[in-house]
């Protein structure tokens, strides 16, 4: 039946009517929930609650439509492709994932051939389940060009594998990149093989286009494969000797890093009439350049720059000597990025010609080589409309400790700063990197009237004189990264009214215990979205109105516990709150109290919380709870005690108990055994030494007794713990076992949760599907 537009909006004003009726006398039993027939009620009123939030959440939705079923084939096609093509070799897990839709959504997608032109080697994996993989999107791809993604390092034994399957379709295959893992060697199995021992294996590439390289260090001999692939377009991570580019084809080249002398470049700019993006370093390939580079001949003759204007779009300058980086500037008229490693002398002589680049957008200046006496002068620099992003690279000026050099660096950066930037009208995205707390000229800021994006790394100010305020009504993004004693000044003399995004670490880790940082709400009045990466430090609250959605680094788990704590005191100082992310375990027991608190209130003015990050996967006993409370629902859980880091510490530190740490912590069942130590290991550090105190702030609205009391005793629940893991300490758990997926945070809302899929199993059953 078609209900009218009138009748749906009555039906959702009723059941709306009823759930907010439903949820007062929720509250008012709640208090005599004690006796048994009282419990039994508001049992009653509890599901018929949850029954509504369904009823309203499955109006909301509507009729489920698949979209294969209303969209044109091909529109759909493209859709999937930008979700499948990811660049990072992983496309597999999301076929897989949506594989498992439906069977129409499989039949499509197995016969799209575009869909498993993708092929990764990942090192970690079974050598079957790897094969498998390569052999199905070999088969189901057709006679598409193929992306090929390796992960290093890779034993022989796999490879000799994977090469038998991919030799035959080497002229299909269009791009290669290599990604140097984490992993030791040790993960490779027997016989690490080199990089360019893969790529001589795959030979010849008659149509290969983009190669991209995690480290190659080969020798001139060996870059002579370049050869074997005439229709090379793309080269990135490899340095070419000058040499080979005169010598091996490379007419169609238009991405090229070399290292020689740019006297040399300009001769063979003539062989590259398609290069477009131009890294240059010195011969020694070091990213340092130490070692003196003679850009004048022996002879004295020079190489006139060419006469034609070079097409080069991005370029990059990492010589020591730069007398003709001038020259190179002035016939590159077309330059839109431009990055220079250079010193304060050569910067001083290069700005007028930087600045009458005419489409030059994203500069990025990082003073290398850098010694006494090397002072900046500039002379006048004309005005530049062009450049919208720019980031100045402070950090190798840290070498020598004398209080003449650092004050001569000091007066460097305030030269180049007070000249350049004001010249510099339409900045809008501005990064300044330093390696210690290297005093910086602030007011600058205000004269950037478009500035929406601020990176600052390591900069501080004079501890003697007051902080100026500064007004930056632009800015949208701020990122800091200080030592901590620098923040409290520095924030609260910020007026950003149009910040949204504000990004907090520290410098030095060491120095951040027990120090509390204040995060002034007036100042950014809009700010919605918070991301706390500062270990071990305080935070005093603030209500922050506009904030939609706040993030824990690893470490922080202190703050994250106090910000827990202060919402079930204080829903209404955060209205607008939807996002809770924490990147390490949070204290589970003031989560649940927290979203129990929130999630229930009669004022329909503050926000739910819909969305949770954790670490990993999580055991039934909690992701269950979290998920219904997520989506509305009242639900039965574990007590606090079996929640909080008392009661767990009770099964984590009982070596009767099996499991690994992140099972035990995530409350999953784990076989991993408890490990013996020959030395003690701290434990204490899971979370943080110490608890904050309980806020000195009036419940708004009123909270039970139990309650408060439950929050006042967070300091002996974690003193338990502390006492419980110096016990413990000649004793460890494995880190983790193959049931969490590492580096991914999993969301639970009222529409979704996720576990890791089963790629081997999805794997086989394509495979399987597929040749039946």
């Amino acid at each position: 039946m078609v209900h009218s537009t009138a009748e749906v909006v009555a039906q959702h004003e009723r059941l709306e009517n009823e759930r907010l009726q439903l949820l007062k006398s929720i509250h008012d039993q709640s208090g005599n929930a004690y006796r048994l027939e009282n419990r039994k009620g508001l049992n009653f009123l509890q599901n018929k609650y949850n029954q509504i939030v369904i009823s309203q959440r499955e109006a909301r939705r509507g009729p489920w439509t698949d979209p294969l079923s209303i969209l044109p084939f091909d529109i759909w096609v493209h859709i999937i492709e930008e979700i499948v093509d990811d660049g990072w070799g992983s496309s597999y897990r999301v076929i897989y994932n949506m594989i498992l839709v439906s069977k129409q959504w499989k039949d499509a997608i197995v016969r799209i051939p575009q869909f498993w032109t993708q092929i990764s080697i990942e090192v970690g994996f079974a050598e079957s389940e790897v094969l498998q993989r390569i052999t199905t999107a070999l088969y189901l791809s057709g006679n598409q060009a193929l992306t090929l993604d390796i992960e290093r390092p890779i034993g022989r034994d796999l490879y000799d594998g994977c090469h038998a399957l991919l030799a035959p379709h080497s002229a299909r295959i269009r791009r290669i990149t290599f990604r140097q893992t984490y992993l030791s060697s040790s993960w490779s199995g027997s016989g690490a093989i080199s990089l360019y021992q893969i790529l001589l294996s795959l030979l010849p590439l008659p149509n290969l286009q983009d190669l991209r390289l995690s480290d190659s260090n080969f020798t001139e001999d060996q870059w002579g494969i370049l050869e074997s692939m005439p229709r090379i377009r793309f080269l990135e991570g490899g340095v070419l000797p000058l040499s080979i580019v005169k010598h091996v084809s490379l007419v169609n080249l238009e991405t090229l890093a070399v290292s020689g002398r740019a006297d040399e470049l300009f001769i063979i700019m003539t062989y590259l009439p398609r290069l477009r993006r131009l890294t240059i370093m010195d011969p020694s390939r070091s990213v340092w350049g130490w070692e003196d580079d003679a850009e004048v001949p022996s002879d004295g003759y020079r190489v006139p720059p060419p006469e034609q204007p070079l097409a080069l779009e991005v370029l990059t300058w990492q010589k020591r000597d730069a007398s003709r980086l001038q020259e190179l500037l002035g016939c590159s008229p077309r330059l839109k990025q431009l990055t220079l490693w250079t010193s304060w002398k050569t910067l001083g002589l290069a700005l007028g010609d930087v600045n009458k680049l005419p489409f030059l957008s994203n500069t990025s200046v990082n003073m290398q080589w850098v010694n006494s006496g090397d002072k900046f002068s500039s002379s006048t620099v004309t005005q530049n409309t062009s450049i919208r992003e720019l980031s100045l690279n402070f950090t190798y000026c840290e070498y020598k400790s004398t209080k003449e050099y650092q004050i001569e660096q000091d007066t460097n950066i305030s030269r180049l700063i007070h000249s350049w930037l004001p010249t510099l009208e339409q900045v809008d995205t501005l990064s300044i990197l330093v390696g210690s707390q290297r005093i910086i000229p602030f007011t600058f800021l205000s004269s950037l009237r478009y500035l929406r994006v601020l990176h600052l790394v390591g900069a501080g100010f004079d501890d003697n004189s007051e902080f100026p305020e500064l007004t930056l009504n632009a800015l949208e993004d701020l990122r800091l990264n200080h030592p901590l004693q620098c923040y409290n000044d520095f924030l609260s003399s910020l007026r950003c009214p149009s910040l949204l995004l504000l990004i907090l670490q520290i410098m030095d880790f060491n120095h951040a215990t027990n120090m509390t940082l204040r995060l002034p709400s007036l100042q950014f009045p809009r700010l919605s979205s918070l991301y706390w990466k500062i270990p071990q430090a305080k935070l005093e609250i603030s209500p922050h109105m506009a904030l939609k959605s706040i993030s824990f680094s690893n470490g922080a788990s202190q703050a994250a516990g106090d910000f827990c704590t202060y919402l079930i005191l204080r829903p209404r100082d955060f209205p607008s709150l939807e996002t809770v992310k924490f990147y390490q375990f949070p204290e589970w027991d003031l989560l649940f109290l927290m979203l129990e608190r929130r999630n229930f209130l009669l004022d329909q003015s503050i926000s739910k919380i819909t969305k949770v990050f954790v670490p990993t996967t999580l055991g039934l006993v909690l992701k269950e709870p979290l998920t219904s409370l997520l989506g509305g629902q009242f639900t039965n859980r574990l007590s606090n005690h079996e929640l909080s880091i008392s009661g767990m510490g009770e099964i984590y530190f009982d070596k009767s108990l099996p499991g690994c740490h992140w099972c035990c912590l995530s409350m999953q069942a784990c076989s991993s055994p408890v490990i013996s130590m020959p030395y003690p290991l701290s434990l204490s550090s899971i979370w943080s030494e110490d608890r904050a105190e309980l806020p000195i702030v009036n419940p708004d609205p009123p909270l039970a007794d139990h309650i408060l009391d439950w929050l006042s005793q967070r300091q002996t629940r974690y003193d338990k713990w502390k006492a419980s893991a110096e016990d413990f300490n000649l004793w460890t758990r494995e880190r983790v076992c193959g049931s969490h997926e590492l580096d991914s945070a999993f969301i639970f809302s009222e529409f979704s949760t996720s576990n890791p899929s089963s790629y081997r199993s999805v794997a086989t059953a394509t495979l399987e599907s597929v040749f039946d």
